[in-house]
């Protein structure tokens, strides 16, 4: 008596293409006063705190479920809003610059003033609830990133007549002492990438407007050094590249706003009204950048004395005219569509087989039966059950084309085949 083994036990799953649609948010100030935030170029959110005269948002994050977290400061302290709703206010001794998403919480991180705003620490928040302070009694805290279960703060420790050392913490403890610089240096953003930790701003040692060492840092040593007159604002990660935004004072005190790529500038803005850059995101094969322009005193017609600026691709972009500054970016992928069918497992039974072989969890269209040297040995149409009687011992392929034309390749039998009884 021959028998045939049947391996072919295995799962099909389908499942259809997902659509992703990447909206494009932008926030920053409306009309020199209110914190607004823009989504796809349409004003999504504006907000006006009635104890405070000046509320702009200096910061966002959008959240896996499309929820939009942002952060701004005004006269009377710091203010954190969800989807347009106040949800932290700290007072006049917080200042918030940063907030960041991670692992369904909410970190925010700046200055907490104590003792009658003498004493300052770095602060960070906890969905919104004061987490922990560090640092001497003045330091202050600028951007927050997290990798591998750790989180990396950047800031200023230390400080002592106005100057301090610039510091990425590893949770509690400092890291990296960046340098030592000016109160009024223009750190700005950490990024946590493939195993390092990137920092950008401006290394400021002496005081005057154009006294910046603008530099991007890699676990705590120099990579790029933009000269004596710049002042690094932002950058972003893409593979192997940085793309940075800032600006550049030349000795005739000509400020230019300028985007580099790695170390080569990208883009370079010469405006008779002055312009600053402080934001850059990379989003597939566009480059967004943006910030704001700046009268000369007030604009002649009474409007604001300054205007937000966006750029894609170096070219800039039209926003909303009451919008005075931009000063964060963030792009949100939401699925729009995905369907997925898991089906019952594909069985073929019984295994080994004698005489006929019966195939469940699928509707099978036609069934090719393949010995090992690839030749078809028995065709099968709209059946769950082959015959193989007759045919020799031996390891067999099924190919199975189920009714909506999926294909599938199976090897039945294998070395361990039992010896016939």
């Amino acid at each position: 008596m021959k028998r045939l083994m049947i391996l072919a036990i295995l799962a099909m799953q389908v499942a259809s293409v997902c659509a992703q649609q990447n909206d494009f948010y932008f926030a920053g100030v409306k009309s020199d006063t209110l914190a607004a935030v823009y989504k796809n170029n349409e004003l999504l959110f504006t907000n006006f705190e009635e104890e405070s005269w000046y509320c702009g948002a200096i910061d966002l994050t959008i959240t896996p479920d499309g929820d939009v977290y942002y952060a701004g400061n005004g006269s009377y302290g710091a203010y954190i809003w969800k989807n347009g709703e106040r949800i932290f206010s700290g007072g006049h001794r917080s200042v918030i610059k940063s907030v960041c998403y991670n692992e369904d919480v909410l970190y925010s991180v700046g200055d907490i003033f104590f003792e009658e705003l003498v004493q300052r620490k770095g602060a960070i928040w906890k969905d919104v609830v004061l987490w922990d302070t560090l640092g001497t009694s003045l330091a202050f805290f600028n951007d927050i990133d997290f990798m591998d279960g750790h989180s990396y703060i950047l800031g200023t420790n230390h400080m002592v007549n106005g100057i301090g050392d610039l510091t990425i913490w590893k949770d509690n403890e400092p890291l990296y002492v960046l340098g030592r610089s000016w109160e009024g240096s223009g750190l700005r953003t950490i990024i946590c990438h493939e195993g390092h930790v990137y920092a950008c701003g401006g290394l400021r040692t002496t005081i005057g407007p154009f006294s910046y060492d603008g530099m991007i840092w890699k676990d705590g040593e120099v990579l790029y050094n933009y000269g004596s007159y710049a002042c690094i604002m932002d950058f972003f990660i893409d593979g192997e590249d940085i793309y940075a935004c800032g600006e550049i004072n030349v000795e005739n005190q000509e400020q230019k706003a300028v985007v580099w790529k790695n170390d080569e500038v990208l883009y370079e803005y010469d405006y008779a009204n002055f312009i600053v850059l402080y934001t850059i995101l990379k989003d597939g094969n566009d480059l967004y950048f943006g910030g704001a322009g700046f009268y000369f005193g007030k604009h002649p017609d009474g409007r604001q004395s300054s205007y937000g600026v966006l750029f894609k691709n170096g070219e800039a972009i039209e926003i909303d005219p009451e919008c005075t500054s931009v000063y964060a970016l963030a792009v949100s992928s939401e699925t729009n569509a995905l369907q997925e069918t898991e089906k019952s497992p594909m069985v073929v039974f019984p295994n080994p087989a004698k005489d006929r072989v019966t195939i469940e969890g699928i509707e099978p269209a036609e069934i090719q039966l393949y010995n090992l040297q690839g030749q078809s040995v028995r065709t099968f149409s709209d059946t769950n059950e082959i015959d193989v009687n007759g045919l020799p011992e031996g390891i067999y392929l099924l190919q199975i084309t189920d009714r909506e034309g999926l294909s599938l390749d199976r090897k039945s039998g294998s070395a361990g085949m039992p010896r016939p009884i």
